[in-house]
């Protein structure tokens, strides 16, 4: 805080917390939204709340309040959004898994209070949170002022871990220099690094389209700190993911950003520090994968022989990191896989049904909106999703809620933009039949 405030800084967010709530039920919903926009990727801030009464479930208290102020108002919930059926039957499906998942390990059914039942809990908080984005139904300067937020809680995580790797030396690789997550907490370097390349796709989409000067350097500034952050959280998997997202966003929208990694293609081993470069090109050395590459290999080939023996169920959500078939591992270090496993081939067409949808109808909007703010932000989600799916593939970056909390909140304003844009195309086609209305008795009277 460096105003003498950071030993008062968990009874301000909790006083504020009571305040939101409140606000939330008995005045305007978004008021919770708001509360918990800056709060989503800032994990050990969060814990600032662990110390206080029901402090640890601050975020599903938050949007338990918001729900109740939606109904309130008597709005409908869940809102009407091009995802609310699917996201029904995958949290139903889910929670089926859940239980299957109980038989298979022996465990107790998973019941309020169980381990896994709060794992399950606390993963479906983020869809929730999509729908109740859309359901408060925030105005287009609102949405605006939520992606400033976002901004700004994105510019404290990137300057928390600035400060933390301040004065490490990167002069050669070590396993030392990933110890820093910065304010992600558990999720660790390789969690911000997949934070920092998806949320620069947000980043690049709304500079595409900012016509003020000041604020587009300004997200063009914010992009390029979180792409230094990345660049020192020593993540490959960020790194893939940040490249695959500049090569979308360059085919699709801005063609300098194909020139640009090219060139840095070229050239970043010049430009990156050097353990940076060993952190790289240490993934196979004299014909041999290291050690991380190796043991990824190694549990992706013991996740393969579970697969084979529940194909079509799968052993049940959330079951692999009771397992520990390969040593301490409780992850199979490729989401895609992990769901697999876990939920078998039906779950997985589901989950992947869901990644499709999400990544399409953020790209329609973006071709088809008519509002250049709504536009960017279908861009934002569709090339979010592309470094999503390319972060997922060496990791769990999916159910983290401070890795992929924004995406989720993307979402549900892309909802709210395409509500927005059809209400629009309905007003305007009512304009249209009225004038032609009035046309008509004058052409009558012509006659």
């Amino acid at each position: 805080m460096h105003f003498g405030l950071d030993p008062y800084l968990g009874h301000i967010l909790y006083a504020a917390a009571v305040a939101a709530l409140l606000a939330s039920v008995f005045w305007r919903p978004i008021v919770g939204i708001f509360y918990l926009l800056p709060l989503i990727p800032l994990q050990t801030i969060r814990y600032r709340l662990n110390d206080f009464p029901l402090g640890t479930s601050i975020l599903g208290i938050m949007l338990v309040g918001v729900a109740l102020g939606v109904l309130r108002r008597r709005q409908p919930l869940p809102p009407k959004t091009p995802w609310t059926r699917l996201l029904v039957i995958y949290g139903v499906f889910t929670f089926v898994s859940l239980c299957l998942g109980a038989l298979f390990l022996g465990t107790a059914f998973p019941i309020f209070g169980e381990e896994r039942f709060e794992f399950w809990q606390g993963y479906m908080l983020m869809p929730g949170l999509l729908l109740l984005v859309a359901a408060v139904e925030p105005t287009r300067r609102q949405m605006a002022a939520m992606v400033v937020v976002m901004c700004l809680s994105c510019l404290m995580l990137d300057r928390s871990f600035a400060s933390e790797i301040s004065g490490r030396d990167f002069s050669k690789f070590s396993n030392e220099l990933r110890d820093v997550g910065g304010n992600m907490g558990y999720a660790g370097t390789n969690g911000l690094g997949a934070f920092e390349a998806q949320f620069t796709m947000l980043l690049l989409a709304l500079a595409a389209f900012e016509r003020r000067r000041l604020l587009r350097l300004g997200y063009y500034a914010l992009s390029v700190f979180s792409m230094f952050c990345l660049m020192y959280s020593l993540s490959r998997g960020a790194y893939l993911a940040l490249f695959a997202g500049c090569l979308f966003l360059g085919a699709v929208k801005q063609r300098k950003l194909l020139l640009l990694t090219a060139a840095f293609l070229l050239t970043w081993t010049a430009i990156v520090p050097p353990a940076v470069t060993e952190r790289v090109t240490m993934t196979r050395q004299d014909g041999e994968l290291d050690h991380s590459a190796g043991t990824r290999l190694t549990i992706w080939e013991d996740a393969v022989e579970l697969v084979d023996a529940n194909i079509l169920t799968g052993t049940g959500f959330n079951t692999y990191a009771y397992m520990h078939r390969v040593d301490k591992y409780e992850d199979t270090h490729n989401f895609f896989l992990k769901v697999l496993v876990e939920t078998g081939v039906a779950g997985l067409l589901l989950f992947l049904w869901l990644v499709v949808k999400m990544f399409r109808t953020g790209y329609r909007l973006f071709r088809q909106a008519e509002d250049p703010f709504f536009a960017a932000l279908g861009l934002g989600l569709a090339g979010w999703m592309i470094a999503a799916v390319a972060a997922n593939c060496f990791g769990d970056r999916w159910t983290y809620f401070q890795v992929a909390g924004y995406m989720w909140v993307l979402a549900g304003l892309v909802a709210r933009a395409v509500a927005l844009e059809n209400e629009d195309a309905t007003d305007e086609a009512g304009t249209h039949a009225k004038d032609a209305e009035i046309e008509e008795p004058e052409m009558a009277t012509a006659v």
